[in-house]
């Protein structure tokens, strides 16, 4: 069972007195008691909102577990944090949310006279399923947000996915849908503003593909405790996105987004 959340960073206060006992508990292949806890983080550089041609550092904490003796799964640094509630070796189902990045028009001064759009909250759920066991992942999310912006989105995700020794190497396509409420926030400009902002004119896009893009990861495990993650991620806006004057005046089509994570795993019961 995996999860992810944002309470990992309280996590960070123990781990120097379980340092010393994990590794032999992590390694031992006998069926045995407790969990293992894997917690972390990785530091992106990508663009500071959808269709920005500007980029933004940004950090997002990890926090997920599995009992020991069951193999460490893979997922994607790009995957919402998510809960199986139902899960075969194949299969998995369950909640799944993130957090995605607002718009502000303090950023650019280009941007005067938009109304500022939040950072969100999106909650929703996830369908996992591996046509090739433990070679080919597919993943949809679908998620409802909240604060920022209260429209529908829908992620589609495939990974061909490598082992060798240390490291796991994973590559695949991706595709981005949001329902017309998600779209006119992120890339709609209203007459209001049209007429504050000599950028822009008004524009009402509709719902539909937001983006397809391709993401590769590269996770090498430097010992039962601690694995590194380099990744990155190319998307191009398609339709009623890319045609929105937010992109096609003063941001840009191509968004790329790289990222390095570390991950430190321990056990707790047992």
């Amino acid at each position: 069972m995996r999860a992810t959340a944002l309470a990992s960073l309280l996590a960070l206060s123990p781990l120097g007195a379980w340092a010393a006992d994990i590794t032999p508990a992590l390694s031992d292949p006998t069926p045995a008691k407790g969990w293992v806890v894997t917690i972390g983080g990785s530091v992106q550089l990508g663009p500071k909102y959808d269709g920005a041609r500007s980029a933004g550092l940004s950090f997002m904490p990890s926090l997920s577990w599995r009992r020991v003796g069951e193999p460490d799964g893979f997922s994607a640094p790009d995957d919402g944090l998510d809960l199986a509630l139902y899960e075969t070796d194949r299969f998995s189902i369950g909640a799944v949310g993130d957090i995605r990045s607002g718009r502000y028009s303090g950023s650019n001064n280009r941007l005067f006279g938009l109304r500022d759009v939040p950072w969100s909250i999106e909650a929703g759920a996830f369908v996992e399923f591996w046509p090739i066991e433990d070679r080919l992942r597919t993943r949809l999310e679908v998620k409802q947000g909240f604060h920022g912006h209260h429209g529908i989105t829908a992620d589609f995700s495939m990974d061909w996915v490598e082992r060798l020794n240390g490291f796991t190497f994973a590559i695949g396509p991706r595709l981005a849908l949001g329902d017309n409420r998600f779209m006119r926030r992120y890339f709609g400009v209203s007459p209001l503003e049209a007429t504050f902002n000599r950028y822009f004119i008004a524009y009402s896009p509709g719902g539909g593909l937001k983006s397809v893009g391709l993401a590769s990861s590269l996770d090498y495990k430097w010992s039962d405790t601690w694995s590194t993650t380099l990744f990155g991620r190319y998307d191009r806006l398609a339709q009623d996105a890319a045609h929105s004057p937010l992109v096609a005046t003063v941001g840009q089509r191509h968004q790329v987004t790289f990222g390095l994570g570390l991950n430190y795993s321990f056990q707790i019961g047992g």
